[in-house]
């Protein structure tokens, strides 16, 4: 394959994240809109850069959805 993802319990939880980060190409770190907190989130990236993982960008989900872009394209 080309590509591999593994997945990995929260960086706060446990070591498991930040472990597995050093050993791969790069890490997409996933924060849940209304549920992570700001604080968390920066200190996950503070671990991972520690544990020397390459963060390649971060995915935010379960936003609210904007109602102001879908007047937009209609």
């Amino acid at each position: 394959a080309d590509i591999v993802l593994f997945d990995a319990p929260p960086v706060m939880a446990a070591a498991d994240a930040a472990i597995l980060g050093a050993r791969v190409d790069g890490v997409l770190l996933v924060i849940q809109a209304g549920k992570t907190r700001r604080d968390h989130s920066e200190r996950a990236r503070e671990i991972l850069e520690k544990s020397r993982a390459r963060i390649v960008g971060a995915a935010l989900t379960n936003a609210p959805r904007d109602r102001s872009i879908e007047e937009y394209y209609e």
